[in-house]
């Protein structure tokens, strides 16, 4: 696969940094364009909301107020329900007094309503309908006035049949069934078709049913206040009830009130945006932006009414405040692109000489240090002084690591270069194999060679890191005369236990080719002790210094193994744990059990057969025989 060289990535993203700017600059303005004109929506929404919502909390406030004042003079006795007079001068006054309310009636419990009417001219109906039998229609008379200043004047009195029978009414059942005042949503009332929200309430006097008061406001009420509302223009604005039919809206389309979105025509965009917003969106508030295919985004939200779960939709396309603007965004990728393209070519030919060169350098020298190939790391002077610190640090940071490595095993200095490994204190418990190795005779050999005695000693210590790490071993530490090394981590391996036998068994025969150490000590040239289990492994120590080891019992339990080899004069002894792990029973002797410091229990422990016995026929102490010519070295034994 074709890689590109450092110069090549350099120079491109530069040129592209470059020829980005436009597109950048562009994306800037036009976010913090939509994001204005998302502020200005959303404060035109909730004015339009506020306005709405006080309108109508006023309008219900003096509804339920009117309605009080006439349940509460029937209530008293002030005024009789049946005194005509009293009566219509208590309902005029009222309907003139509150501009608002549209209907103050009463009905009867044997079915009579009366009533005082504001028609949409401006003029007051005093409507009566009196009683008939079942089925047959009822008396009506209608007395029209014109209101003038601080008074009325009659007009007309009409005389018919109506059908309007209010004890069907929902406004009055409602009320009479109710100890409280009720609301409802009505289409029909005394004067026929009028879409009205009714507020009922029941007049008992001494103890019996006297009938309902009725205070009612037109819907028509409701979209004269929507229109009234400062809206942008093109922007509309509808109430919907809790099933969505459309109760009010700010401007009707062609002089309609529609109780339905879909009662609109199809040419009103800004309606059938609003609808598919509400559609999608359900019942809850919102605030989203549905597209147009003749006016582009429009912004629609929803918000809740303080009256029988109504709702109150804005539509505002985006056009309206975003048009100027848009132009004007057009306009600026234009100029940018010039001046990005004389500053792309100035910056093509600096980068290449100033920095992707150079970097192609240090890349080199990077990998170098990733490889712990830390001699080829040279300093390579460059013009940039950054980048010239960066080579000289680079250089003198090489030579600490290989000081650095030789105190710390390299599988672990590698991932702390690396980063995968954070150096605080902590760590993981983990299933490894320790050993600890250790030469027989030093104490003795230290007392008589005193500062002589370093080059045996290096000569053990190195034989044994030779065999841990050829087996995969990580070197944990040096403790005197001895070596403690472990399995498993920090690197994952299956098979560690056989890993860590086979490393002993190589120290043990490497020991064997050199001269003894020390006089008395020929036969056992090394002590080895191994045990496999769960331990502790990570970053041990304080804030300030850590060391990377193995602790726990199992750690523990393999140093003491060490004493119980030369308790029974062998050269390596293995914990049961281990020799299960290792599956290598055929290779080994059980010493039985020995009791260890710190154990409670005694515990089984097995030596590995040297190479002589492994050769011999004869039982091993586990009762498996060995002979013939097809026996494999004891080394060979623990290979996976």
């Amino acid at each position: 696969m074709y890689r590109p060289k450092l110069a090549q990535v350099v120079v491109l993203l530069l040129l592209l940094a470059v020829l980005s700017t436009a597109a950048l600059i562009h994306l800037i303005w036009q976010r913090a364009a939509s994001e204005n004109i998302d502020e200005v929506v959303a404060s035109l929404d909730t004015q339009t909301a506020g306005s709405v919502r006080n309108d109508l909390t006023s309008t219900l406030a003096l509804v339920s107020s009117t309605a009080e004042i006439v349940r509460s003079i029937f209530f008293q006795g002030a005024i009789s329900a049946g005194d005509e007079v009293k009566r219509e001068f208590l309902f005029l006054s009222l309907l003139r007094e509150q501009s608002a309310i549209t209907w103050i009636g009463f009905g009867f419990p044997d079915g009579r309503f009366f009533g005082s009417h504001a028609t949409a001219d401006g003029r007051i109906e005093m409507v009566e309908i009196g009683v008939a039998e079942p089925g047959e229609l009822r008396q009506l008379r209608r007395d029209r006035y014109r209101p003038i200043p601080g008074d009325i004047f009659f007009e007309q009195r009409i005389k018919a049949e109506s059908a309007y029978v209010a004890l069907g009414a929902p406004w009055y059942r409602l009320g009479r069934d109710g100890g409280d005042p009720v609301w409802t949503v009505t289409n029909v009332l005394p004067n026929g078709f009028e879409p009205s929200i009714v507020l009922s309430t029941r007049v008992d006097m001494f103890g019996k049913f006297a009938g309902v008061v009725m205070v009612a406001v037109s819907l028509r009420r409701l979209s004269q206040a929507l229109k009234a509302v400062n809206m942008p223009v093109g922007s509309k604005a509808f109430v919907l009830d809790e099933h969505g039919r459309v109760l009010a809206n700010s401007q009707p389309s062609d002089g309609v009130m529609a109780a339905h979105f879909s009662d609109f025509p199809e040419s009103d965009a800004v309606t059938a945006a609003a609808a598919e917003a509400v559609a999608l969106n359900g019942g809850a508030a919102f605030r989203a932006v549905t597209q147009s295919a003749a006016l582009g985004p429009v912004f629609v939200s929803s918000s809740r009414l303080p009256f029988e779960r109504w709702r109150l939709i804005t539509a505002t396309p985006r056009s309206t405040f975003a048009s100027g603007i848009d132009e004007n965004i057009r306009r600026i990728p234009i100029a940018v692109l010039a001046i990005a393209g004389l500053a792309a070519t100035t910056a093509v030919v600096f980068a290449n000489l100033l920095f992707a060169r150079p970097l192609a350098r240090l890349a080199v020298q990077l990998r170098a240090v990733e490889h712990f190939s830390l001699e080829s790391v040279r300093h390579h002077p460059t013009f940039l002084a950054e980048l010239n610190d960066f080579s000289d640090a680079l250089k003198r940071m090489s030579i600490g690591l290989s000081a650095f490595a030789r105190y710390m095993p390299l599988d672990v200095v590698r991932p702390l270069v690396e980063g995968s490994i954070e150096p605080k204190p902590g760590g993981e418990l983990c299933d490894i194999t320790v050993m600890f190795a250790d030469l027989p005779g030093f104490t003795e050999l230290t007392e008589r060679l005193g500062p002589a005695v370093e080059p045996h000693l290096t000569r053990f210590l190195t034989t044994a890191v030779a065999a841990i790490h050829a087996e995969g071993g990580t070197v944990d530490k040096f403790i005197g005369d001895a070596v403690m090394a472990i399995w498993n981590a920090p690197g994952r391996q299956a098979d560690h236990a056989a890993r860590a036998c086979r490393a002993a068994t190589a120290i043990r025969d490497a020991m064997h080719t050199e001269p003894p150490v020390s006089v008395g000590h020929g036969e056992v040239r090394v002590r080895i002790g191994i045990n496999s289990g769960t331990a502790l492994i990570g970053n041990i120590g304080s804030a300030e210094r850590l060391s990377y080891t193995a602790i726990g019992d199992t750690v523990n339990l393999a140093s003491r193994l060490v004493g119980v080899a030369k308790e029974h004069g062998v050269e390596i002894v293995l914990s049961d744990a281990t020799v299960q792990a290792s599956d290598a029973f055929a290779h080994t002797t059980s010493l039985g059990l020995a009791t260890v410091r710190g154990k409670a229990e005694p515990v089984a422990v097995y030596t590995i057969d040297p190479p002589d016995v492994a050769f011999q026929g004869g039982d091993n102490g586990n009762g498996t025989y060995h002979g013939d010519d097809d026996c494999l070295l004891t080394a060979q034994a623990f290979r996976c």
